[in-house]
């Protein structure tokens, strides 16, 4: 997972009343009118009081709040509309334990009314804590989420939220589609053989083996090992030897001629299905040739320059 560092947005501190702090300061206040209206010293001991307990929760709310740190890490492969799985870290830089902390997720241009949370109920001083949420971001490109810290703490009658709204950035991939490379992979009509069309060769044959994983997926069906998943009553798939083949090169410029967002989910599928099969993959772009290669950064670096892909007018062929 990679950590993605944010940006801070400063502001005032603000202040969210619940519904029981309203109740109790209304009746603080019809309490004190009382006391004054009528001259009973015991009335006016109970205001004050009542106002020392509003001061105690305000002053141990802010000490609590201001000493919370909030990080956020997203997988290496994020894609458009898909779920997946990121973690929320709050880290107490106090010297006494941080309690009730919400942190709230909110997607830049999302909108959505009820933004996801995670909640951390004590955090001992100098301690890290994290927790796993499931999210989704709905479009490709470069996204931005915020963080909003903030705790209830210590009587649940008022809100207090942090004094900066940090902001972390993640990179959106084009969501996969998965398609028949034979049946949806442009290029030249004549003079060009498979590999330079993007058209994986056959699969190879069962010689060719060289470990068994779990299925995951979008495998082929014809690389599921029957006999295996039988005894163990789970799918896995086979793996071949990456030697065995052939290189598959995607013309990305065929494709989005038929479609921006469209052929980039297809351009995004046949790299992920490369990577799962071991099958070296590369993408010409523009007049960019991109060779194949096998490792997992070089697939990673092609997703990306689909993430960031903008349409400028005709292709260059």
């Amino acid at each position: 997972m990679r950590n993605m560092k944010g940006s801070s947005q400063a502001g005032p501190p603000i202040i969210r009343v619940r519904r029981a702090g309203t109740v109790y300061i209304v009746l603080t206040i019809l309490l004190g009118v009382v006391a004054v209206n009528s001259g009973n010293n015991l009335l006016y001991l109970l205001t004050t009081l009542l106002l020392g307990y509003m001061l105690a929760s305000g002053v141990a709310g802010r000490r609590n709040i201001m000493r919370a740190r909030a990080a956020m890490e997203f997988p290496d492969e994020i894609y458009a509309g898909r779920p997946f799985q990121a973690t929320v870290r709050v880290g107490n830089s106090g010297r006494a334990s941080l309690h009730m902390i919400d942190v709230v997720l909110r997607v830049e241009g999302d909108g959505r009314e009820t933004p996801q949370g995670v909640f951390f109920g004590l955090i001992l001083p100098g301690e890290t804590q994290s927790r796993e949420i499931v999210m989704t971001l709905p479009r490709r490109g470069n996204a931005r989420v915020a963080l909003e810290i903030s705790s209830a703490y210590p009587f649940d009658f008022f809100v207090r939220y942090g004094w900066e709204l940090l902001w972390v950035g993640a990179l959106v991939f084009p969501a996969p589609l998965y398609e028949d490379p034979a049946l949806s992979q442009g290029g030249e009509e004549d003079g060009e053989d498979e590999e330079d069309a993007g058209v994986a060769a056959p699969g190879p044959d069962a010689s060719n083996v060289a470990g068994i994983r779990p299925y995951q997926p979008g495998d082929p069906v014809n690389r599921v090992h029957w006999k295996i998943s039988a005894r163990t009553g789970k799918l896995n798939t086979r793996l071949f030897d990456a030697s065995s083949n052939r290189a598959v090169t995607i013309d990305l410029d065929e494709l989005v001629s038929h479609g921006l967002e469209h052929g980039l989910s297809v351009a995004a599928g046949r790299i992920v299905a490369a990577g799962r099969e071991g099958t070296p993959v590369g993408m010409r772009d523009r007049g960019t040739t991109i060779p194949p290669a096998l490792t997992r950064g070089d697939r990673l670096s092609l997703l990306e320059r689909l993430a960031l892909y903008e349409f400028r007018g005709e292709v260059s062929r």
